[in-house]
């Protein structure tokens, strides 16, 4: 409002072009462009998508562990590796070792990748 009362009306002024006169390019965009566009945007999740996504590696990790918890696997590793028979330390380490060479493979080459959607 002005001094003396009246209100005095701001006139608009143009921030941009109309969407409808801007540009269009039609060459595809780079992956680089693709990725930040993606990462900028992106895609909201369910609710059961982001459980599974973050407890994939516990399921995986408790089934490692009960397969090398199984009596067979004990004879297996005692079979290939003798001194395990007579130290219980050295057969679960042996284990340790497979189970955490199997579970590197498995989330570096498996889990790791994202689906296509």
């Amino acid at each position: 409002m002005s001094a003396s009362g009246q209100y005095i009306q701001p006139r608009l002024i143009a921030s941009g072009d109309p969407i409808f006169q801007l540009p269009v390019d039609q060459t595809p965009p780079l992956p680089n462009e693709l990725h930040i566009v993606d990462t900028l945007f992106k895609k909201h999740r369910k609710t059961m998508d982001v459980i599974f996504e973050e407890a994939k590696y516990s399921i995986f990790v408790a089934l490692l562990v009960m397969i090398a918890c199984l009596p067979n696997v004990d004879l297996i590793i005692n079979k290939m590796l003798p001194a395990t028979q007579n130290v219980l330390y050295f057969s679960l380490l042996a284990k340790g070792v497979v189970a955490g060479i199997i579970y590197w493979i498995v989330k570096h080459f498996y889990l790791s990748q994202k689906p296509n959607m």
